[in-house]
C-alpha cells in the first residue's frame, strides 16, 4: 500500500474528495491528513504508530505480508471460431487514449491521434476491407448495429487487418455529461454491451444508412508507394548485406551542395538523435509528452480535420502486404534539425535560424508568419498558431504550463527545439560545477523520457563515446529523405525482422 502525499496547496480554498466525504458523514470535520492518519491507525494499530506512520510518510510504501502463491492450471483450447450463422462478431475494447471514459475530459487525450488509425475526436466502429467489400461500405459511412435487441448508430473505419466478420467498438466516448471536453464526442459503445457479452458476442447486424460521417485524422495514407522513408529488412538480409539501409537511395557528398558545408566549425556540442525503428511501438507517449513540456495547444476537432494540429512530433504507421494479414510499421516524425535546412534560406525575416551548436531554432518575436519555412520543408513538421489559442486560460489553466518554454501567440511559426530550455538547464548546471563538460545522458528531452521502450536517443554527435555517436556509426543508420542533402540531425535505425520460415510460408 502506498501514502501519497500532496504536492501543493489546494486551489481557491478548495477541500478534497476525503473532507468532503467526512463533513457529509460525521462531525466535526477533520483535515485530510488527521482523516488519512486515523484511518491508518485503525487499520494498523501499534504501538510504535506514530513511528510507523512518519516512516510511512517518509518511504511512501507501507510494507505488505506477502501472500501464498495459488497454484493455478492453464485450460489450452483450440482458438474461438466465429459462427457466420449466426451475423457478424462484436468486439469490445476501451480507447487507446482515454479508456473507459474516465480521461474523456482531457483535451490532450482526445486530440492525441490514436496509434492505429490515427482518428482524433472520435470513435469508430472498426471494420475490415472484406466486410466494406461485402457490404458496399466506405470510411465514414454511418451504420446502424443491432446487437440483442440493442441499437446503435456509429460512422466506420475499415481498417486492414481487422478479422473478416469481426466489428471493433472502443468504448469511452459518447457520454453526454463529462464536461466541456468529453461531452458527447463519439458515439456511446455501452449502448451495445451486455452482461453476457462484456468483451465479445457472436449475432451483430450490421445495415447501412445513407447517413455520412467525417473523421478527423492526422494521417490520410497509409501506404509507402516505393518511398524510402521507412526502411526495414531482415536478418538474413542483414547478415549478407550489412550496409542495405544506407544504400536505398544515393547520398550526396558533402561539398555537393551551395551552402557552405563549413560554415559552422563546431569545437563544442553538436546536438543529435537517433530513433530506433525497432524499439517503436507506436503508443503516442512522445507526442503527448512534448505536448505537457513544450506548452502546445489544442485546437479542436475541426482544426485538425483542416491540417491544422499542432502536435510538435507525430507517430506516421504505415501498411505493407495485403490488406487481410498487413505488415504495420510505425515511425516519429519530430524537427530534423538539417544542417541544411531548407526552411532558413526562404524566410524573409530571419526568424528560423540556425545556432552553433547544430540547432534549428524558431526566433518567436521576429516571426510575422509568412509560412515559407513550412512550404519548403520535406518532413512537413512545422505548426502555424492561425489562432490566438491561449488568450483565455483560467489561473488554473496557466499553472498547467512549462514557466521555462515561450507560451505561443497568433501568427508564429513553431517547432520542435530538441528541449532547448533542458539543454540550457544541464549547461547551467556544468558551468556551476566548476565549468564542466554536460555529460552524456545529462539531457533528455521529454519524448526520450517519457517512451516506454527508450527507443529514442539524444546527445552529443561530436562525443565520439556517446550513445547517440554509437547509433549514429551503425549500418543501420539512415536518414529520412537524406538524398534531398538537407544532412538531418535526426536520423534512424532501420528496421530488422527475423520471421520463422515456417510461419511465413504456412
Amino acid at each position: 500500500a502506498t501514502i501519497i502525499q500532496p504536492l501543493i496547496e489546494p486551489l481557491y480554498a478548495g477541500v478534497t474528495a476525503h473532507e468532503l466525504i467526512e463533513a457529509l458523514i460525521r462531525q466535526p470535520v477533520r483535515s485530510a491528513f488527521e482523516i488519512v492518519r486515523e484511518s491508518w491507525r485503525a487499520a494498523k494499530p501499534s504501538s510504535d504508530f506514530e513511528v510507523d506512520w512518519r516512516r510511512a510518510l517518509n518511504h511512501g510504501v507501507v510494507p505488505q505480508p506477502v501472500p501464498e502463491p495459488i497454484a493455478a492450471s492453464i485450460q489450452t483450447s483450440t482458438s474461438r471460431g466465429v459462427n457466420s450463422s449466426k451475423g457478424l462478431e462484436v468486439l469490445f475494447r476501451p480507447d487507446p487514449n482515454i479508456l473507459d471514459g474516465r480521461y474523456a475530459n482531457n483535451a490532450w487525450l482526445q486530440e492525441m491521434p490514436r496509434p492505429i488509425t490515427k482518428i482524433c475526436w472520435d470513435n469508430a466502429a472498426m471494420i475490415s476491407p472484406q466486410l466494406a467489400k461485402q457490404e458496399a461500405l466506405t470510411t465514414g459511412d454511418v451504420v446502424e448495429l443491432e446487437f440483442r435487441g440493442r441499437k446503435l448508430r456509429a460512422p466506420v473505419w475499415i481498417q486492414p487487418g481487422q478479422s473478416r466478420n469481426s466489428v471493433t467498438l472502443h468504448f469511452g466516448n459518447g457520454r453526454r455529461k463529462a464536461g466541456r471536453v468529453g461531452r458527447a464526442v463519439g458515439f456511446n459503445a455501452y449502448e451495445l454491451r451486455t452482461s453476457d457479452a462484456v468483451w465479445f458476442g457472436d449475432g451483430l447486424i450490421l445495415r447501412k444508412t445513407r447517413a455520412k460521417h467525417e473523421f478527423a485524422t492526422t494521417q490520410h495514407h497509409h501506404a509507402i508507394e516505393g518511398r524510402h522513408m521507412f526502411r526495414a529488412g531482415t536478418l538474413a538480409q542483414f547478415s549478407t548485406d550489412p550496409d542495405f539501409a544506407s544504400q536505398v537511395t544515393e547520398m550526396p557528398k558533402r561539398d555537393e551542395t551551395l551552402y557552405n558545408p563549413d560554415e559552422f566549425k563546431r569545437a563544442g556540442y553538436a546536438w543529435g538523435m537517433v530513433i530506433d525503428l525497432n524499439a517503436c511501438i507506436g503508443c503516442n507517449s512522445c507526442t503527448i509528452a512534448c505536448q505537457a513540456e513544450n506548452n502546445i495547444p489544442v485546437v479542436g476537432k475541426h482544426q485538425v480535420s483542416v491540417g491544422r494540429e499542432m502536435q510538435w512530433i507525430r507517430i506516421d504507421s504505415y501498411f505493407s502486404g495485403s490488406a487481410e494479414t498487413p505488415e504495420l510499421n510505425h515511425q516519429p516524425v519530430p524537427c530534423m534539425h538539417c544542417e541544411h535546412a531548407p526552411c532558413e534560406l526562404v524566410c524573409p525575416v530571419g526568424a528560423t535560424v540556425h545556432d552553433d551548436e547544430g540547432l534549428n531554432l524558431q526566433v518567436y518575436n521576429r516571426c510575422v508568419g509568412t509560412r515559407y519555412c513550412s512550404n519548403n520543408c520535406p518532413y512537413k513538421v512545422r505548426r502555424f498558431n492561425f489562432f490566438e489559442l491561449n488568450s483565455k486560460l483560467s489561473a488554473t489553466e496557466k499553472l498547467g504550463k512549462n514557466p521555462d518554454v515561450t507560451v505561443r501567440s497568433r501568427g508564429v511559426m513553431e517547432k520542435c527545439t530538441y528541449c532547448l530550455q533542458r539543454i540550457n538547464a544541464a549547461r547551467h548546471v556544468a558551468e556551476l560545477d566548476h565549468s564542466r563538460a554536460i555529460r552524456d545522458g545529462e539531457i533528455i528531452p521529454a519524448c526520450a523520457q517519457a517512451c516506454p521502450t527508450e527507443a529514442i536517443t539524444f546527445g552529443d554527435i561530436n562525443n565520439s563515446n556517446s550513445r547517440v555517436s554509437e547509433f549514429k556509426r551503425s549500418p543501420l543508420n539512415y536518414g529520412m529523405l537524406a538524398e534531398l542533402n538537407t544532412r538531418p540531425r535526426t536520423t534512424y535505425l532501420a528496421k530488422l525482422r527475423n520471421p520463422n520460415p515456417e510461419l511465413a510460408n504456412s
